[in-house]
This record gives C-alpha cells, sequence and structure tokens, in this order.
C-alpha cells in the first residue's frame, strides 16, 4: 500500500544536476555538506499547492521527484526532506527520518509539525534539514550535548533537551541565542508523517494554507516571499518590494526562485 512512498529515486543522475551537481559526492561528511548547501540554493521552500493552487501534497517519492526534479518546483519540509532522505539513501548514507517540533518564538512545546533527516557517519549522527522555511544551517551539525559549529557564518548548536530530544539553537544577528527546533533521533517510516502532512496542508488554520511562504537560500544570504511582499537578504542586509498582483508574484517565482509554469492562481 505505501510501497511509493519508499521506493529509489527514479534518476539520480537528474537529482544531481537538479542541484547542480555533476557527480555524486562521496558517503561521507564532506559529501553530506556539499549535498545539503547544493539542495538548499537550488530547490526553494514552498507551500504554494496549499496557499494559492489547491493541489494536494503528495509524500511519494515518483511524485516528489515529478515536482522537485523535472518540474523544478520546491515544496515543505515534508516533501524536500522526504526526496532529500531518500537521495542520501540511493547515495549510500546511512540515513533516518526523523519528527520535530518548531520551538522559535514559542513558550510552550508545540505538536511534531517539522520532518528533518539524521545521518549515521563515523559512529557519529548528524543532523540534516533542507527543508525548514525559517533559519536552518547550511550543513550537517554533530548531534552531542553542547556541540556548535559555525555553517557559512551562522553559528549554530545543539545541546540535549531531555532523555529523549535535543535543541537547535543559533546565534541572531544580534548575539542572542535562539532555540530554532526540537528533534529526537528515533527513527521514523515515511508513513509516519501522512497523517502531519495531512493536517499541514489541509487544515484552514495551518500557516501553510493561510501563507504564500517561498525561501531560497543563495551564496552571500536569502530570497524570501511572505504573502505580498518579496524579500532579499544580503550581506546582513535586508530589503523588501511588494507584490502588487499575481502576474508580479508570477514574475518573482520565475525570474528569482526559478518556479515557472504555474496554472492560474486561487483569488485570495
Amino acid at each position: 500500500m505505501y510501497e511509493s512512498m519508499n521506493q529509489p529515486i527514479p534518476d539520480v543522475s537528474a537529482y544531481l544536476a537538479r542541484i547542480d551537481l555533476s557527480a555524486a559526492p562521496a558517503p561521507d561528511l564532506d559529501g553530506l555538506n556539499a549535498l545539503i548547501w547544493a539542495h538548499q540554493t537550488h530547490v526553494p521552500f514552498e507551500d504554494l499547492n496549499t496557499s494559492c493552487l489547491n493541489r494536494p501534497v503528495s509524500l511519494e517519492i515518483p511524485a516528489l521527484y515529478d515536482k522537485v526534479v523535472l518540474r523544478r518546483r520546491g515544496g515543505y519540509c515534508y516533501e524536500l526532506n522526504a526526496l532529500f532522505t531518500r537521495l542520501l539513501l540511493d547515495l549510500g548514507f546511512d540515513a533516518r527520518s526523523v519528527f520535530c517540533r518548531v520551538v522559535r518564538g514559542r513558550d510552550f512545546l508545540p505538536p511534531c509539525a517539522h520532518r528533518a533527516a539524521v545521518v549515521a557517519l563515523g559512529g557519529r549522527l548528524y543532523f540534516c534539514d533542507v527543508g525548514f522555511g525559517g533559519p536552518m544551517p547550511a550543513g550537517a551539525l554533530e548531534i552531542a550535548d553542547g556541540a556548535g559549529r559555525d555553517v557559512r557564518g551562522e553559528f549554530f548548536c545543539i545541546d540535549r533537551f531531555d532523555a529523549y530530544w535535543w535543541t537547535v539553537s543559533r546565534n541572531t544577528s544580534a548575539g542572542v541565542r535562539e532555540a530554532v527546533l526540537q528533534f529526537n533521533t528515533f527513527p521514523q517510516t515515511n508513513q509516519e508523517f501522512i497523517a502531519a502532512n495531512m493536517k499541514s496542508a489541509q487544515d484552514p488554520q495551518s500557516i501553510f494554507v493561510k501563507h504564500i511562504l517561498v525561501n531560497l537560500r543563495t551564496a552571500d544570504g536569502a530570497l524570501s516571499i511572505t504573502d505580498d511582499a518579496f524579500t532579499v537578504y544580503e550581506n546582513g542586509a535586508a530589503h523588501t518590494e511588494p507584490i502588487p498582483d499575481v502576474a508580479a508574484l508570477r514574475r518573482v517565482l520565475r525570474d528569482r526562485f526559478g518556479i515557472d509554469g504555474l496554472p492560474e492562481f486561487i483569488a485570495r
């Protein structure tokens, strides 16, 4: 019944070309970091299916491959980290999917509503994420209490929260330590994310239904769309422009995020 959620990537070479890699990196830490960076800088986080297009969000590998690789779209965490974890497995990495909860800006423990990956290398575990719409490390983080790393100019660290959970934090531009998300390392099958994905995609109160969210990391910052605003983050500065109408939104998606060929948007 769930075979299509656990199939290999249809064409690994095409997937690598989608993220501008001419060959598969070695299944080691350097290779893992190269894959994370390439993915984050070429495949956007986006919720257009749920916020604009009224389309279902499939977690089946062939459908995700078609969307991300062949049609050059992006996706949100349940899509991008599903496909990326499958790619890691097909490239020889010892990878697993894990549940996360987003704690940034919250003073309570929210339910699990995020998906990431954990990779085992050389007797150590590493946290990886290519599908978070907020601040995420541009490389793998070793899972060890108090472990910190400067990742392309951003400092992230991991601390043990309790016997089962770990907290990922970062240093903001103001020098404040900010908790971003929490995760556990228990392996999850792809089927375990069906219910959470359905809630994110269909609940009228879901942020992915209520708001247009698009993000893409760049070499010196990031690009972002939040509803009717387009922001360029570059060298520590931010510049925001309004998106006045659907035509402008389509132009920004095409010219800045490489997303084209979409049908007419649902009126908002």
